[in-house]
């Protein structure tokens, strides 16, 4: 009980001067809908929430004013997914499932997505690959590598990646996921953003962000995690609650100012506190909730259907919500222009 109260607490105090605008309707999204840019511009307060919070020390006001430097030059340095995550590494009532070698792949294909996204929706930020990212030379001297579980150099998935498997069988129980060759940043299975994220200065990885950073002279960091599920329509044994069959799609990103540029802002501000943190400017959550159907007859339980009713009303509605979010956090980037 009382670590349950420590957590609490500690959770309670993270929040306490946080700053949120933004996200308060998730639902009006519609997966059949073709949305133009100015449609999704026009819905992206409403599914993405902001947060920002003041730091130890100084005002975001005056780090980020006139006379700072502005926040162009940016690049995704940690980028997470939950896919689909089991219990014990058992089939229970979502139905689709995916191997490790699945997961590494869909979250390979959500980087592309805000990849292509940055250069169409933010072509006046200076966005750097995170493939430029990984040639920086102090990028391999922090975390551990990410195991590469497709063992080919292929992209696409295939039947033996994502499947239908009955209840009580076994599947994965891999659930964080990195893409190939980037750095597992996590900390004891706790997902990096979790620990680095937030409207608040952090501690963790600072060293890794601020060396990698220095190395491609990015003025701020970016982290996402994305988060994917599915799951029949049943009602829980335990609790009774009946649950709908829905697809949801989480989004969490952060933009990171690295501690000698929170320095140099400092600095500037002739402040003498300089603390050796990482400073977080913004913070971004949405989710949006869809309709799917997988609970099909048996025939129908293959890789076709998977693709019809999971993957591409999946991918159409993770790149919509990347639109929304890369264009709330270009536009507060642009604040500091």
């Amino acid at each position: 009980m009382l670590r349950i109260f420590l957590a609490l607490l500690f959770i309670s105090s993270c929040s306490m001067g946080t700053i949120n605008s933004g996200g308060e309707r998730k639902y009006l999204y519609d997966v059949q809908r073709e949305y133009t840019s100015e449609q999704l511009r026009e819905l992206s307060p409403q599914v993405v929430m902001t947060s920002l919070r003041e730091p130890k020390v100084g005002k975001l006001d005056e780090l980020f004013g006139p006379g700072q430097n502005p926040l162009k030059r940016v690049g995704i340095i940690i980028f997470e997914s939950m896919i689909q995550p089991t219990r014990g590494g058992l089939a229970g009532n979502d139905l689709v499932y995916l191997s490790e070698a699945g997961k590494q792949l869909l979250t390979e294909k959500l980087l592309s997505v805000w990849e292509e996204v940055f250069g169409i929706v933010a072509p006046r930020l200076n966005y750097v690959s995170l493939n430029a990212v990984k040639k920086a030379p102090s990028f391999n001297k922090y975390g551990s590598a990410e195991k590469d579980y497709v063992l080919s150099s292929r992209a696409a998935l295939a039947p033996d990646d994502i499947f239908f498997l009955d209840s009580g069988r076994k599947t994965t129980t891999t659930t964080l996921l990195n893409p190939r060759g980037a750095r597992d940043m996590s900390f004891a299975l706790v997902p990096a953003t979790e620990l680095m994220s937030g409207p608040k200065w952090s501690e963790h990885q600072k060293h890794f962000l601020n060396d990698v950073s220095k190395d491609l002279n990015f003025d701020a960091l970016i982290i996402v995690m994305s988060e994917l599920s599915w799951t029949s329509a049943h009602t829980d044994k335990h609790s009774g609650v009946a649950f709908p069959e829905e697809m949801i799609v989480k989004i969490k990103a952060s933009t990171l100012v690295p501690l000698h540029s929170y320095h140099k802002r400092l600095e500037k501000l002739k402040m003498k506190e300089l603390p050796s943190v990482t400073l977080a400017y913004r913070t971004y959550e949405s989710e949006i909730r869809n309709p799917v159907f997988i609970s099909v007859p048996e025939e129908q339980k293959n890789f076709e259907t998977i693709e019809t009713e999971i993957l591409s009303p999946l991918l159409k509605t993770y790149k919509d919500l990347t639109i929304m979010t890369i264009m709330k956090l270009s536009e507060d980037l642009k604040k500091t222009w």
